[in-house]
């Protein structure tokens, strides 16, 4: 069995993370998610065999480890559920032309066919950190800092099959090819 996601990695041309790291630091309490782990997440799947993977891969077969052309913009910061009960902390996504819109909704009709389910409304983002504790009124000074700092653009992704192995020192993400 293996734990797997459909995302795409990224890599953020602009982003200060150091110093993000060094603002919020004190604020928020939780693991730093590491640079090469940075991805946007279509659907989450979990434990899968050798069978459920080859079948997820023969339906993603059209998009999967292929250079697909996008205009996403990496700008300002956001938490999830909100900035107020702050349980995730992210890099916001513009979509602007609208294709990860468009992908997700072929990944997600594509899996649905297999009898996976998409969890939630699909927010692209990168996630920075898990949040453990937050000071809030601090964190929301902070973060209103950032709310529309250009982090850059990224023109291809590609969707891949991710493997999540959990580690005592944080996940580690591979790609399945």
């Amino acid at each position: 069995m293996k734990r797997i996601f459909i995302g795409s990695f990224v890599k953020i041309p602009d982003l200060k993370y150091e110093k993000i790291k060094k603002d919020f630091g004190g604020i928020i309490a939780g693991r730093w998610v590491p640079e090469k782990n940075f991805h946007i997440t279509y659907t989450f799947i979990g434990n899968s065999s050798d069978k459920e993977i080859s079948n997820i891969k023969q339906v993603l077969s059209p998009v999967l480890n292929k250079e697909i052309e996008v205009d996403i913009q990496f700008s300002g910061l956001g938490a999830f559920p909100n900035i107020y009960n702050p349980r995730v902390f992210f890099v916001k996504i513009k979509d602007t032309n609208g294709e990860l819109s468009r992908l997700n909704s072929f990944i997600s009709g594509k899996l649905a066919v297999l009898g996976y389910k998409s969890d939630k409304n699909f927010v692209p983002h990168i996630t920075l950190k898990r949040i453990k504790h937050v000071k809030k009124q601090q964190f929301l000074n902070a973060i209103k800092r950032y709310s529309d700092i250009d982090f850059g653009s990224q023109a291809y992704i590609e969707v891949n099959i991710i493997e999540s192995i959990l580690t005592p020192e944080g996940a580690i993400y591979k790609k399945l090819d």
